[in-house]
């Protein structure tokens, strides 16, 4: 395995994103209830848990991928592209759920949507220096 500091930036974000996605899913599954009363009435504990499911694959997708020197071309395409997903889809939820939000809820979906953007510019940024280094 190489050690940390002779990966790529793209690498060492893959990994960050994977580790905090799987804690976060984590997180999610097993404090649904409290999450979902802390979010908004309309919550679920199961949309919390689905919620959860989904960032645990999308950690795993990413500590996968990220496995052996780093992701591969497509790896990084598909991540970038969630990555730009979930922002939409934030900023969606703000814009039509915004007044069965509670306060905790608006400002959990406005930290989620700074860190997703924090590993996307990371993600970006890696990937133009590996295609760079390959031109």
């Amino acid at each position: 395995m190489l050690p940390l500091s002779d990966r790529s930036l793209l690498n060492k974000t893959f990994l960050a994103d994977g580790a905090f996605s799987l804690f976060v899913g984590a997180v999610l599954i097993l404090d649904a209830a409290p999450l979902a009363a802390l979010i908004s009435p309309a919550a679920t504990p199961l949309m919390m848990k689905l919620l959860g499911v989904g960032l645990l694959a999308w950690g795993i997708f990413h500590l996968s991928a990220a496995r052996n020197g780093g992701p591969v071309s497509a790896a990084a395409r598909v991540s970038i592209a969630g990555d730009i997903l979930w922002q939409v889809a934030s900023l969606a939820l703000l814009a039509t759920a915004y007044g069965s939000l509670t306060a905790i809820g608006t400002g959990l979906v406005i930290v989620g949507m700074i860190g997703v953007a924090d590993f996307l510019f990371f993600k970006v940024k890696g990937f133009a220096r590996e295609r760079a280094a390959i031109a």
